[in-house]
């Protein structure tokens, strides 16, 4: 049932294809491919317009147009000549009233010379539909005498716009396009007039009229009209008609949805309607009704909701289907067990194809906020039905959530998509293994949310340590060389810098346990792209959890076997801060291979440059003030002295004296190796230098 043709969705993928500026037009569109995909290019975006200038001779057998959207400018209005159009529908003109000036009004325009700007002569003479919104009071009086000569075709206006004061207005107007068909109309005062429109076939009106129920008997004498759409919100409108007593002999077609309408006024309506064969009732007090004589489109059944949904997503009708995802919504979330299998099945889909197919934010929020909400989608039956579908279902809602504009809507999205993943992950436990596809698009997309909205911590960290925990091997290969994965994790672990939560070392295992898989060429793009080491070095000096710190030491070894000692001093330097503090602290369970690499930086070090590194005031104190502190790391912490008394100078004076007293302390003391007792002599003989030549009274 909500399935799209292959035509529309190849129209809506080249639209998304120019939108993107991603596909080179070779050739042209027939008309109902240039319809088509202009369509999708202005519920894209409005401004897509432009493409009209880009794309023209690709697309010059468009015909039918809808700019109610959309803010053209001169040039634009002028290059519409390039196309045979039939169908134009308009929105705000207000920008054009200089270029287009109301004779008598200054804030008016003249529509008219608007659409001779617009239309070549033979759109002018074929032109069948004509639409627009706005104020009437902009257009000039007598505008529609003026629009029935310039469009002699016409069988089909839509005018939404606000109230026309002038009373006799409707009257004149139904008088002046006696052989219209369809007419959409909003805010008149009156309905006196509309029985001359002989050969209306459709008659849409979405607001109640403010007169007494005398406007409405004339619609008895529209023999001609099938089709009566009086939907809209808080209006009595079938009341209304019963008490004028219309008897519209052959309508066949009644959409009531959003009215205020009760059983026994539709069930009177109908009966007085022997010919009608569809009713729509959504939202409304009859959302449970039974007629056996109609098609009663409400949520009295289940193939009755989903005719409406269709019926509403078709016609574009956003609040009417945003009622019927509310509906479905709430079937799922409170009696899920009481549906069938089919049932649950066209539910689904029917949620998918609103994710797919309307523009409607709201209506896709909620359609979200189901699939996060409802528990039904925790349940093995649930993965028992669409386990094939799953990733795809994915896909769509994070695909929907990009296309939010409004910045509120999209965080208030991100803790139901989160639920979602949640709900996947969980079920591995049960021994399923995941899709490879579905595996790695909820990590990645796990971790974009997780940089961009950190509120949703909890859920985020669940995600990412169970799926690590459950994913395959071959998974776990392919997720440690996703770089941007990767990336996202090192964020995602200085966001946990601020919370210290107590799942701040299975983040840093994660991390670990991936680096340890990591080619060569992933851990230097992280060197060397993501500031990885640095991430470190922050890490280290603000975490507290001594299991978070013993996995950094982890990372930073796995992180230091890409790193080039003689061309990358300054990342060299920092990471033997880390393990030196690492050391120092007990926190790293191969001791004596971390000496090691300290000590190979030791023999190495050749001070060519001063490097400053923050937080080395926090290394030195422990390095010298630890018991666990080896000669080795010693005679680094003696390298940090000389390197921050060069950077620092005369900064503080009681530091100065405590390296100094300090550095003493170890050229006298024999406990430590030569090698030692000589760089803190260096230490002691570079302050001496540095007070000479720089002399302080202070120091």
């Amino acid at each position: 049932m909500f399935f799209p043709t292959l035509f529309q969705l190849a129209a809506k993928a080249v639209a998304q294809q120019i939108h993107n500026d991603s596909i080179p037009i070779d050739f042209n569109f027939d008309t109902k491919s240039s319809n088509e995909v202009v369509r999708h290019l202005l519920e894209l975006d409005p401004k897509n317009i432009v493409k009209l200038k880009t794309h023209g001779s690709q697309l010059s057998r468009l015909t039918e147009l809808d700019l109610s959207e959309c803010e053209i400018d001169v040039e634009g209005i002028s290059n519409l000549k390039k196309f045979n159009l039939i169908s134009l529908e308009f929105g705000d003109w207000y920008h054009l009233r200089t270029e287009f000036p109301h004779p008598t009004n200054s804030s008016g325009i003249d529509i008219v010379s608007l659409l001779e700007r617009a239309l070549k002569s033979d759109s002018q003479k074929m032109m069948v539909h004509l639409g627009f919104t706005g104020e009437m009071e902009d257009l000039m009086m007598g505008w529609e005498r003026n629009i029935s000569k310039l469009l002699p075709s016409l069988q089909s206006i839509t005018i939404i716009a606000d109230l026309i004061e002038e009373q006799r207005w409707f009257s004149k107007f139904c008088h002046t396009f006696p052989n219209l068909r369809v007419l959409d109309i909003s805010y008149v005062e009156s309905l006196k007039g509309i029985k001359h429109l002989k050969n209306l076939q459709k008659l849409v009106m979405g607001y109640e009229l403010d007169e007494d129920v005398y406007g409405y008997n004339e619609l008895s004498e529209l023999k001609n009209l099938r089709v009566l759409d009086v939907s809209g919100e808080s209006i009595e409108i079938i009341s209304s008609l019963l008490q004028a007593e219309v008897r519209i002999e052959n309508l066949e077609f009644l959409d009531c949805s959003m009215t205020l309408v009760e059983d026994h006024e539709l069930k009177e309506f109908v009966k007085c309607h022997p010919k009608l064969k569809t009713v729509v009732a959504i939202s409304t007090e009859c959302n449970n009704s039974y007629i056996p004589t109609i098609d009663l489109l409400n949520f009295n059944s289940h193939d009755s909701t989903m005719k409406s949904l269709k019926y509403a997503l078709s016609n574009g009708r956003d609040e009417p289907a945003e009622a019927c995802v509310q509906f479905i919504t709430d079937k799922l979330i409170k009696f899920p067990k009481q549906l069938i299998d089919s049932e649950i099945r066209e539910l689904i889909n029917a949620l998918s194809y609103v994710l797919r197919e309307t523009e409607d934010q709201s209506t896709k929020h909620l359609a979200i906020f189901c699939f996060g909400k409802s528990s039904f989608f925790e349940t093995k039956r649930f993965f028992n039905l669409f386990w094939l579908e799953i990733p795809g279902i994915v896909e769509l809602i994070f695909k929907s959530w990009e296309s939010f504009k409004w910045s509120g809507m999209k965080r208030t999205a991100v803790p139901f998509i989160l639920s979602v993943f949640k709900r996947i992950v969980e079920f591995l436990r049960f021994g399923r293994v995941f899709q490879d596809r579905l595996m790695y698009s909820i990590i990645e997309k796990t971790i974009e949310l997780s940089c961009q909205y950190p509120e949703n911590i909890r859920k985020v960290t669940f995600i990412l340590i169970e799926a690590h925990r459950f994913m395959s091997l071959e998974q776990s290969t392919v997720m440690c060389n996703n770089k941007k994965v990767m990336e996202g994790l090192f964020e995602y672990a200085q966001i946990f810098i601020k919370h210290n939560t107590f799942s701040n070392h299975r983040i840093m295992e994660t991390i670990a346990s991936y680096l340890n898989q990591a080619s060569e060429n992933t851990l230097k793009h992280l060197v060397s792209n993501c500031q990885a080491v640095e991430k470190c070095y922050e890490q280290v000096m603000k975490i507290s959890s001594k299991h978070s710190q013993k996995n950094l030491s982890q990372i930073v070894l796995r992180l230091m076997t890409v790193i080039n000692q003689d061309d990358e001093k300054a990342l060299t330097f920092m990471a033997c801060s880390i393990l030196s503090l690492l050391l120092a602290k007990n926190l790293t369970d191969d001791r004596v291979y971390v000496n090691s690499i300290i000590e190979e930086f030791n023999n190495s070090w050749v001070r060519s440059n001063i490097l400053d590194c923050q937080y080395t005031t926090e290394v030195l104190d422990a390095i010298f003030t630890s018991k666990h502190s080896t000669d080795t790391l010693i005679r680094f912490g003696l390298i940090l002295m000389s390197n921050f008394i060069h950077a620092k100078k005369f900064e503080s004076r009681e530091y100065w004296n405590w390296i100094q007293t300090t550095s003493a302390g170890v050229q006298n003391n024999e406990k430590w190796t030569k090698k030692t007792r000589d760089s803190a002599s260096a230490v002691l003989y570079e302050m001496a230098m540095i007070k000479k030549k720089w002399w302080c009274p202070l120091l």
